[in-house]
């Protein structure tokens, strides 16, 4: 029974927005239907079948998850997607001018 229900979490947090990252131990517990003392237990669980790749904050009681597998791409994520990759094109721009500048004033 308890195999099941980290498979049902796991469904879960793999259909999160990757817009949030930080997650209190109450937040996952209410998400995923899980005690609160059995965060850390199922985080550390989690990490391990590479569900996730995250970090434990104990002192502030907070999962920080830098990524987790995604069951299907959709729109939204798609679009997630694209938004950042036009904003690391943007910043790369910006440096490229400013090196370009750099480079103009006098080196």
């Amino acid at each position: 029974m308890e195999e099941a229900i980290n498979k049902k979490s796991y469904l879960q947090i793999c259909t999160l927005s990757t817009s949030t990252s930080n997650f209190t131990y109450s937040e996952l517990s209410k998400l995923l239907n899980i005690e609160e003392e059995g965060i850390e237990e199922w985080a550390i669980e989690a990490i391990q079948n590479k569900i996730i790749d995250a970090k434990i904050d104990q002192f502030n009681e907070e999962i920080i998850i830098k990524s987790h597998i995604m069951r299907e791409i959709k729109a939204p994520e798609w679009k997630a997607i694209q938004i950042k990759i036009q904003l690391w094109k943007e910043k790369f721009e910006a440096m490229r001018h400013v090196l370009a500048a750099t480079e103009g004033s006098g080196q």
